[in-house]
């Protein structure tokens, strides 16, 4: 079954926009290393977490960013998905972070 990208002269990705970067690295490193793929309108790290969100401008450059997986950013290993999956470590930060503005709202 032909998708929609692949009818594209040249065809494009799914877009992965943004990337979930998971091990641990500053924010100057990450941005140095996404750079390498296109132009980064924004990278996210999460005070006291040990992964980040980067944002490309063009969408589809996060599918080629998917190269850093596996390799070494900032003297940190690192894991590189698709920013939208599901992740149980974004998941606990982000029940802690609702938690915590539910606790302060009462």
């Amino acid at each position: 079954m032909d998708t929609w990208q692949a009818k594209w002269k040249p065809p494009r990705p799914v877009h992965r926009n943004p990337l979930l970067i998971l091990g641990g690295a500053d924010e100057a490193s990450l941005r140095d290393a996404c750079e390498k793929f296109g132009k980064v309108s924004e990278v996210f790290v999460p005070k006291g977490q040990k992964f980040a969100f980067v944002h490309f401008e063009d969408k589809y450059d996060a599918e080629k960013g998917l190269e850093l997986n596996g390799t070494t950013i900032g003297g940190k290993q690192v894991k590189v998905t698709d920013g939208k999956c599901a992740n149980k470590e974004v998941d606990a930060w982000r029940h802690a972070c609702r938690d915590a503005y539910r606790a302060s709202v009462k």
